[in-house]
């Protein structure tokens, strides 16, 4: 039974050589957490057995050997801990001959119950990111926070030859999917991650986004506080509900990356423009407002108040002003989250068009993280200049975040250097 603390796990589970361990470790010193190894634990029996020459194959004397030793697992305030008799198996638990008997004894329902204890017994003292292969199904069942990472098989042997571990990764999944107790499986409600070809930085920032969209409230140290999660005004609110059940109900949107949204701190969205419906269909992506910029002349007596209440802030296309630059930088800056149009315009063709070195300066004076979005399909559900609603199927993709490094944004200070980010932002866009 789980245990009903105040601290939570966050679950990494996945086969072997997924990339769960790596990500699980980044992921805690991102969120100030304890990175727990359950493979580890598992190791170190392994460790144990074949040291007092014990069969692994020999159920019932590993069952007598785990009865007699004493096992102790702790943290060194960043990652998990594990001793047996007081001696700690240290770089022994990678050997070879561990990695082909470790699957035979995590087999054995009374070494996965002993351990499964110390798992949980972590949450006592701290919270924790714990990967394994039944952090999600078995060890913590109703956490919040499940990720399952994979990646391709022939992805997967080659990062085991590359860390000199030459074990065969199909036997390894077969054993670990098969087993009685608690086989590898995806737990339910966590969000699968395919890891086969991100970067290790993109990994972790499609973690941190998945966790968010978990439900997550932690503040990812690097990226600031959710200030961009304003409580939603009336006007606002209502509006977000009414696009949302259009999208998905008249136009059948499909969203694509989703992983790769940003949710948290200050993200500037660059997007191409197909349609008045872009910028209603891109605010139902969060759960929180986000500000836009729309033309000026849109900005009548009448409708001012609207769209103040819609957080549109006004631009004039044709000769934006430093003003309106610095309005957008100093949204991003305390923290909220802004929609821009690199384009300008709507398209007439439905193609990408040039973009203005606006975007590239906003990105440099603020530091966000920009967040490329491609739209397909509203130009045919809404083309410029018609005001015939067609119900077509859109499709939103959602590209890996950009972060521009230390460098580009010490030393990016002329339009050419603007247009030079502008045009990397829109070749992101272009390549969704």
């Amino acid at each position: 039974m789980t245990p009903i603390l105040s601290h939570f796990a966050i679950a990494i589970d996945g086969p072997a050589a997924s990339g769960k361990s790596t990500l699980a470790r980044l992921l805690a010193q991102r969120l100030g957490l304890i990175m727990v190894n359950s493979g580890a634990m598992y190791r170190a029996i392994t460790w144990k057995v074949l040291q007092e020459n014990v069969d692994p194959k020999d159920t019932r004397r590993v069952i007598a050997l785990l009865e007699s030793i004493e096992i102790h697992c702790g943290n060194d305030g960043t990652f998990s801990t594990i001793t047996i008799n007081g001696v700690d198996p240290g770089d022994a638990l990678r050997a070879e001959v561990i990695n082909a008997n470790v699957s035979i004894i995590a087999a054995i329902p009374e070494v996965r119950h002993k351990l499964i204890d110390l798992q949980r017994a972590y949450l006592e003292h701290s919270s924790v990111v714990m990967e394994g292969r039944d952090i999600g199904s078995v060890v913590f069942p109703n956490t919040r926070y499940k990720i399952y990472v994979d990646a391709a098989e022939d992805v997967r042997a080659a990062r085991r030859v590359d860390m000199g571990e030459a074990d065969s990764i199909a036997q390894r999944d077969a054993a670990d999917s098969k087993r009685v107790t608690a086989p590898l499986v995806v737990a339910q409600g966590a969000a699968i991650l395919d890891n086969s070809y991100l970067s290790i930085e993109a990994g972790v920032t499609a973690a941190l986004n998945i966790l968010y969209h978990q439900g997550l409230e932690i503040a990812d140290p690097m990226i600031g506080q959710a200030t961009s999660a304003l409580p939603m005004k009336g006007v606002y609110w209502f509006g977000w509900m009414t696009f949302r059940a259009i999208a998905r109900s008249l136009f059948g949107v499909r969203i694509i990356g989703a992983e790769n949204l940003v949710t948290r701190g200050p993200v500037l969205v660059a997007a191409n423009h197909q349609s008045y419906l872009d910028p209603p269909l891109i605010s139902t992506l969060y759960d929180s407002e986000m500000f836009y910029l729309a033309r000026k002349t849109l900005f009548t007596r009448i409708t001012r108040w609207l769209y103040s209440q819609w957080n549109a802030m006004p631009i004039d296309q044709d000769h934006p002003d430093m003003a309106s630059l610095k309005s957008i930088i100093r949204k991003l800056k305390n923290g909220h989250r802004v929609l821009v149009f690199p384009e300008g315009a709507r398209s007439h063709d439905g193609e990408l068009g040039e973009p203005a070195p606006g975007i590239g300066l906003i990105a440099v004076k603020s530091g966000a993280v920009i967040q490329p979005i491609r739209i397909s399909g509203a130009r045919e559900a809404l083309p410029r200049g018609s005001s015939r609603v067609r119900f077509t199927r859109i499709t939103v993709a959602i590209g890996t975040p950009i972060r521009l490094t230390s460098t580009e944004l010490k030393s990016s200070h002329g339009k050419e250097d603007y247009n030079r980010i502008t045009q990397r932002i829109m070749a992101a866009i272009a390549a969704l």
